[in-house]
């Protein structure tokens, strides 16, 4: 698999990512505080519009043109070119629109105190598409540290400006203060840009020399249906998620009021499971996104080269990783629900939908990782198929489930999970009949196994090593959690050297 240079730039994504993550998690402790559980329901349901909005802007141009960019550089430098003249327009438009018809869209999203924070959107919608754009042509020149350093540096300045804005603004509305913290998306990414601009112009002889490398082939017009064909694919799939997203931030709150609550409790609830439980849920699928990442180029450029057998042995072996690890994740999250609640938020409240969640790493790990094998094999239609019939049953359960009195956190919980769950596995049936060399053996049954033995005995081991320490109890949870992860980390790299 090339093991030196491929766990070297998964070791910097995954970096860049921990970081990122961390950073969010630190952040998202104090706008708990400021914010309340209603007010993080709120956020939730303002970024739920946004991720929509964004996508649709987006869509799949950014992916498509990593794609192209891992085959041949100059052809993705052309490409890059003219979709961001297409974003740049399409993303000014719609962040106009977004601006002036703010009341609207906050009524329509059932809370009219939503207004400033959709305004406070508008100029995230215009810079964010060009940054995914500009990151994804780097990520196909495999310029992984510009990539990792302007991540860091956007979500420093995002948190920094958010938690400013909600601090000053929260005294005056908590909408004003919901705005405030949205708002922070759009310096962010503005920062990160000017930053990889700048990047990108001192680097133009090192690009040079890749371009001159590159394929000087002339862009053919089937070479460029299949980049908008792969493009529209891909945007048809990504856009499944935030769909699914904007409909449980207007499905979760309104069945919950059918079930009996108030509008202020709908909100607190949904602010519990989507802003609280789901950060903490899939913080470990950071690992399983950093694999993804660099993941993406290699098996397209193996596929392109028709270098099938190492196209496989990379793809299965990522899928054995994305399976181990989840399974490690899952285990602590289970049984650690309740300190990680009052860790994070002083608050065990969302403890019970931490539980329920518990195996969110394992099925969204393995749900990207498919998604991504997929689409470099150029099978775009069964990652979107999956992804439909996954946010078919997802909302339908919502819908069914929440109406019900007392059920909230466990149907909330069901139906969230059920978009991976069901996404995954028409992935893994797409791919058993595509390439079957790749899933043969990728169920690492015995290697579970042995996981689940670590797990049953290292975790009452790794508590009684710390509480021999003169610690509080809180810092001795987050060492055994330490401790924990560090020997899942161990173990999975001992598998994959040997499965390399």
């Amino acid at each position: 698999m090339g093991l030196p240079i491929f766990a070297k730039q998964m070791a910097l994504r995954a970096g860049a990512i921990f970081i990122v993550k961390i950073l969010g998690f630190a952040a998202r402790i104090p706008l708990f505080r400021l914010l309340g559980a209603e007010g993080i329901g709120l956020y939730q349901m303002a970024y739920s519009f946004y991720g929509l909005a964004l996508t649709v802007i987006s869509g799949g141009f950014p992916t498509a043109l990593a794609l192209a960019t891992a085959q041949d550089h100059r052809k993705g430098w052309q490409l890059y070119k003219s979709a961001t003249l297409l974003l740049a327009s399409v993303g000014g438009m719609l962040a106009w629109l977004c601006y002036h018809l703010a009341p609207s869209i906050a009524r329509w999203l059932g809370h009219s105190s939503l207004e400033a924070a959709i305004r406070c959107l508008a100029p995230a919608l215009f810079l964010v598409p060009l940054l995914f754009l500009l990151r994804s042509f780097l990520q196909g020149l495999e310029f992984y540290g510009a990539i990792a350093w302007s991540e860091i540096m956007e979500q420093i300045v995002r948190l920094s400006v958010m938690l400013l804005l909600v601090t000053l603004w929260i005294r005056t509305d908590l909408g004003q203060a919901v705005g405030g913290a949205v708002f922070g998306a759009a310096a962010g990414a503005l920062i990160a840009y000017l930053f990889l601009l700048a990047f990108l112009f001192f680097r133009r002889q090192s690009f040079r020399s890749a371009e001159t490398r590159a394929s000087i082939s002339a862009w053919s017009d089937s070479g460029l249906r299949l980049f908008l064909y792969s493009a529209l694919s891909i945007s048809a799939a990504r856009l499944i998620v935030p769909i699914s997203d904007f409909m449980d931030a207007i499905i979760i709150p309104s069945r919950l009021q059918h079930a009996g609550m108030t509008a202020s409790e709908a909100a607190s609830v949904f602010g519990q499971i989507a802003g609280v439980a789901a950060t903490i849920v899939y913080m470990p699928t950071l690992v399983t996104s950093a694999l993804a990442f660099t993941l993406a180029a290699k098996v397209t450029a193996d596929w392109k080269n028709k270098d099938v057998l190492r196209f496989s042995r990379r793809a299965r072996s990522a899928i054995q990783i994305g399976i181990l690890w989840g399974i490690g994740s899952s285990w602590v999250l289970w049984h650690y629900s309740t300190d990680l609640t009052l860790l994070v938020f002083s608050d065990d409240a969302a403890a019970v939908p931490v539980r329920y969640m518990f195996i969110a790493p394992l099925l969204s790990g393995l749900q990207e990782l498919t998604m991504v094998i997929l689409w470099a094999s150029g099978n775009q239609k069964a990652p979107l198929f999956g992804l439909a019939a996954g946010i078919l049953c997802s909302a339908g359960l919502n819908f069914g489930l929440l109406g019900i009195p007392g059920f909230a956190y466990a149907g909330a919980a069901m139906g969230l999970l059920s978009l991976d769950l069901v996404s995954m596995l028409w992935n893994l049936v797409a791919i058993s009949r595509q390439k079957r060399t790749i899933l043969s053996g990728s169920l690492p049954i015995r290697r579970a196994l042995l996981l689940l033995l670590l797990c049953l005995a290292g975790t009452p081991g790794a508590e009684w090593l710390v509480n021999l320490l003169p610690l509080p109890q809180p810092l001795c949870t987050i060492l055994s959690i330490a401790v924990l992860f560090g020997l899942f980390s161990l173990f999975i790299m001992q598998t994959y050297k040997k499965s390399s």
